[in-house]
């Protein structure tokens, strides 16, 4: 799942690093543009909905 910067406009950013621990999902994200990092931990239930 891409993110979004939120340090800078670049958008579609794609995870370098992905971890499902029972029903949640955790991203670590590093922006190409700023080279800022982020991290996201997401319930899977939620986007498997969504799709």
């Amino acid at each position: 799942m891409n993110d979004n910067c939120p340090n800078c406009p670049r958008q579609q950013v794609q995870p370098a690093a992905e971890h499902e621990r029972g029903d949640q999902v955790s991203h670590l994200y590093r922006c190409p543009r700023c080279g800022v990092t982020w991290s996201t931990n997401r319930v899977l239930d939620a986007y498997r909905e969504a799709a």
